[in-house]
């Protein structure tokens, strides 16, 4: 596909990988409409959304004809043990993470042009438990599961599916999980990746205009961990 003057339809592009995402499709010349709470640096259209809530998702679709890419990126991280995991935190990540891009899925069909795509944003928590992120790898695989089945059902209208799983990504997400001490934590935890660093937003951003751009890519899952999933 190529992007120049295609109409693209992203979920949280206010900062790190959603941002970049938003800034990419730009240079290439798309037109990029953002759904999500807060107003992005970049972006041709902005509308508020609160992707967790289905009425506010159809209302505002209602204002877009057409669309040729969806990039489902808004999400959240708790960190929580399964015992601990309280209903409120429960409820939180299942709306967002994954009932929130199921209903942007399910609503935006009918606005997807002929040869489209949708890419969905998993992580590589939906391939690979993690201790204390129970329900933030449970709705990340869910993500990976729904994107398979949409490539399935899509393929005879020639709109294509695939998921990018990152590993861990240095965005703003680890002072929101761990305060403080999010960047110390975030320095610990690239022991764990091959490449000894954390990716960055623009090499995710890379890897969803890859997949944009390459139309006999359908159904897949494509990691951009730093080789994290194979130690």
């Amino acid at each position: 596909m190529e992007l120049k003057n295609k109409i693209v339809l992203l979920t949280g592009a206010s900062t790190g990988i959603g941002k970049s995402i938003a800034k990419s499709l730009l240079d290439k010349g798309a037109k990029v409409i953002v759904f999500g709470l807060h107003k992005p640096e970049s972006c041709s259209e902005f509308y508020k959304v609160d992707v967790s809530n289905e009425e506010e998702i159809t209302s505002t679709l209602s204002k877009i004809k057409k669309i040729d890419v969806l990039i489902n990126n808004a999400g959240v991280a708790k960190i929580a043990t399964i015992s601990e995991t309280s209903n409120e935190i429960l409820e939180e990540m299942l709306n967002i993470n994954f009932k929130g891009l199921f209903y942007m899925s399910k609503h935006s069909i009918q606005k997807l042009n002929k040869n489209g795509c949708i890419i969905n944003i998993s992580s590589l928590a939906g391939l690979k438990s993690f201790e204390g992120y129970g329900i933030y790898c449970a709705t990340k695989s869910a993500v990976i599961s729904l994107t398979k089945t949409l490539a399935l059902e899509l393929a005879n209208r020639k709109i294509r599916a695939n998921c990018i799983a990152p590993g861990i990504i240095d965005t703003e997400i680890w002072g929101k999980m761990y305060g403080a001490q999010g960047k110390k934590n975030l320095k610990e935890f690239e022991e764990s990746v091959l490449l000894k660093r954390s990716g960055k937003p623009e090499e995710i951003a890379k890897t969803a205009i890859f997949l944009c751009e390459n139309d006999f890519v359908n159904g897949e899952t494509i990691l951009v961990d730093g080789g994290e999933n194979i130690q």
